[in-house]
Order: structure tokens, then sequence, then C-alpha cells
């Protein structure tokens, strides 16, 4: 891992990949301030009641949203050198919030859907106010609790996150460390999803669930590519490839804008974890389908933890890019 870590410095593609080494203390401070714009050499910060952002000249880079209004916390836009690569409340699925996480069913209660009128899930996913550190450079480090409750008032699940978002480089290319610690709650928790196709009353849009990332829509122009290979093979728009890492790629007027990739931490499912991709006309969607090959059932205060790095880079990401920095 220490050799994956220095290669993702050489290559350029990443900020720091340290924080897949375990976590070590941190001084936090926590904010609420209303409509508050810090300068510094690099960029800016915006900053607000419900949202912190970092801002390269006129353009934001990425901001983090945990309005308690809205049904999740979630990272909408993230972009690089003014290519945007999320796609916020589409109409075609209003509960998609750029780059968020949610799971499907917890104990039965849906917590993925929320109703088109009162915008609200049959499962209620609510948050503290986070404690968010940021640093001229353009680094951030933002920790929350996530509280999960069933419809009947029983808290079935409790998440402590912590997010950090490292300082963009000079090719403003940045990661997000997202690590999410899991407990179920004293009933415990069967974690579940839409059946997968081949099992009973299996759909063709099965097994997702976990952190999702909803993509920018034409007139970028759209390719995926695994550590495993290149993605081509969409049945039913569907795509259900199992590696360590998925990267998608865009271009804009025939040019490269750039790409997104999703590496999972070989604690979460193994070396070669399930995705879930989705190419269409009208959506472009990927999941780290974490449940796609089995249901998880959690017992009485059982913890579970889960360790993905979201690498966004100004260049298309390769096959090759993608095994070096997830097999070492």
């Amino acid at each position: 891992m220490r050799r994956l870590l220095d290669r993702l410095e050489l290559l350029g593609q990443a900020q720091s990949m340290k924080s897949f080494l375990p976590a070590r203390p941190i001084a936090l401070c926590s904010f609420l301030l209303a409509g508050v714009t810090v300068q510094t050499a690099f960029g800016d910060w915006q900053k607000d009641e419900t949202s912190v952002a970092w801002r390269d000249g006129t353009s934001v880079v990425w901001r983090f949203s945990f309005d308690p209004n809205k049904g999740k916390t979630f990272f909408d836009p993230v972009s690089i050198k003014g290519a945007t690569f999320t796609n916020f409340k589409p109409e075609d699925h209003p509960w998609h919030y750029g780059l968020w996480f949610s799971w499907k069913y917890i104990n039965h209660a849906n917590y993925w859907e929320e109703d088109r009128k009162s915008g609200k899930a049959e499962g209620v996913t609510s948050w503290n106010a986070p404690s968010i550190e940021t640093k001229a450079d353009g680094s951030a480090l933002i920790k929350l609790n996530v509280i999960y409750t069933h419809p009947t008032g029983r808290v079935d699940m409790a998440e402590s996150r912590v997010l950090n978002i490292s300082a963009p480089k000079a090719d403003g290319s940045y990661t997000i460390d997202w690590r999410a610690d899991f407990k179920a709650g004293k009933e415990g928790a069967v974690l579940d999803r839409t059946p997968m196709p081949g099992e009973p009353k299996g759909a063709v849009n099965g097994g997702y669930a976990g952190l999702g990332l909803r993509m920018a829509a034409p007139p970028l122009t759209f390719s995926a590519v695994c550590s495993t290979g290149a993605v081509s093979q969409f049945v039913n728009d569907r795509a259900r490839p199992f590696a360590s890492a998925a990267a998608f790629n865009f271009g804009k007027g025939g040019a490269d804008a750039g790409g997104i990739a999703i590496f999972s931490d070989p604690a979460n499912a193994g070396e070669n974890a399930p995705w879930y991709i989705v190419n269409s006309k009208d959506m472009r969607f990927v999941c780290a389908a974490i449940l796609a090959p089995k249901i998880k059932t959690l017992k009485a205060d059982e913890e579970m933890k889960l360790h993905y790095r979201i690498a966004i880079s100004p260049k298309a990401w390769t096959v090759d890019a993608l095994n070096g920095l997830s097999k070492e």
C-alpha cells in the first residue's frame, strides 16, 4: 500500500493517499458561518450554514452540502478545470445527489428513493452539524455522525464519517478520501437491495446500494474503464464488472475533459470489488455495489467499515494507470 501512495504522487493523479494508513488524531474546529469567503494564494473558500466549497477563480471545484433539509449529504459539483462530472437531482431520479452515500434497504425500510412530492424517504437519514477544518492550500477534513432511523422511530444504524479532501495539485487534480464506520442498532441491521438478475424476483437494475455517483449528461462524451479492462459491454445499458477501481472519462468538443476514478479499499470487498454502471442516453451512473454479491446482516452493535478514494484528474484514466495504482 505504501508503494501505491508513492505512485499516486509520482503520477499526479492524487495529492495524497496517506489516509489509507491508520488515521491519526487531528484538531478540528466547527463553524456555522453565513456567507463567508476566505481567500488564499491558491483559491478561496466559500462557507455558509449548510455547505463548504473550494473555488478556483470564479469556478467551484467542489462543494460539500450538509443541508438538513436535504435527504442526504453530498458533493456537487465535483469538477476540474471547468469540467463538472456530477449531476445533481436530475428529473428522472431526483434522489440522485451527485456524489453521495445511501443504503437501499435497512431492515426492509427504503432509504434510497424519495417521494417526489415530499422529498422524504421511508427510512430517515439524518446527521449532526459536521466538524470542518479547512486549510489555505485547499485541503479540508470533514467529520460528521449519521443516523439511520426506521419508520417506527427505531435507530437501526449509526455511522461515523470522515471525508479528507486533498489540496489540488498544480494540474488541478485532487482526491476525496471517504471513510465510514457503521454500527448496527440494538435490533441489528439487514442491509438489502433490489434483487439481482438471476435471483428470485431479480431485476435488471438490481444490486445497487452504497457510494453512488450520478454523472454529467451530454454534451460531454463518456467512457468507462476498470482496472480489469475497458468497460464496453453494457447489457440493457448496464455493466457489472469486478475490479479494484473504476474510472469514468469525459470529453468536450473532441478534447479530453478529464475523469473521475473510485478506488475500493481491499478491506471493503476484496481485491476485485463489485460495481454497477449504467450508461444510457438518459443516465450515467455508478455505484460501488457492496451488497450486489449478497445481502449483509449485522448483529446488534456489530460494526462494519468502508473506505473509498475518489480521484479527480484533468487527464483520462487508463487501464494501466488504474492497475498501477490499485494492484500494488
